[in-house]
Formats: C-alpha cells, structure tokens, sequence
C-alpha cells in the first residue's frame, strides 16, 4: 500500500523533527522523522480495517487512529493508500 502525508501532517513532522533536533545531536530531528514514517508504513497493510478513533473531534471526521510511542497518527484509508491527516502528541489530545 501507498503511504500518503496530507499538508498538516507533513507540517507536523517537521515541527517533531526540529524539536527532536533542537534537543539532540545533529541529524537526530532527521532519524526521529525517518523512524516515525517507517512505523506508519508498517500500519499500511492490505484489508486490515482499524476502528475509528476515540476521539470526538477525529471520530467525526472518520478518522482512524493507531498510537505510535506518545504520538497518535489519525489517517483514513482506501484500497492502496494509507493518507495521514494528522499527527498528534498523545498526552495534549483530549
């Protein structure tokens, strides 16, 4: 399956990766981004469903939700692509 970041999403990583940068080594912002996308591309599997997430906001949206560390990855699915809308800190999502 195809692995697809809307604009919010995109943005989101960037923001991690700055943040991950801003605190570590060099290059660490680059490896936190490239790990986070290889664990969400393991979530790209054919004909699995993933419930809708919990959260209102989200679930009203038809959002599904998986949690990856303390981040909530919240994407919708087709038959052949997996598209990420939003990326969230887990303990700020309410």
């Amino acid at each position: 399956m195809k692995l697809t970041l809307k604009p919010e999403a995109e943005n989101a990583l960037l923001e991690i990766g700055l943040w991950v940068e801003g605190r570590n080594t060099p290059g660490s912002g680059s490896r936190f981004i490239d790990k986070l996308i290889d664990k969400i591309a393991g979530y790209a599997l054919p004909r699995v469903k993933y419930p809708v997430c919990g959260n209102t906001i989200l679930a009203e949206l038809l959002l599904s939700c998986i949690s990856i560390d303390n981040w909530v990855v919240a994407f919708h699915q087709t038959n052949d692509e997996l598209i990420v809308h939003y990326i969230i800190y887990g303990p700020g999502l309410r």
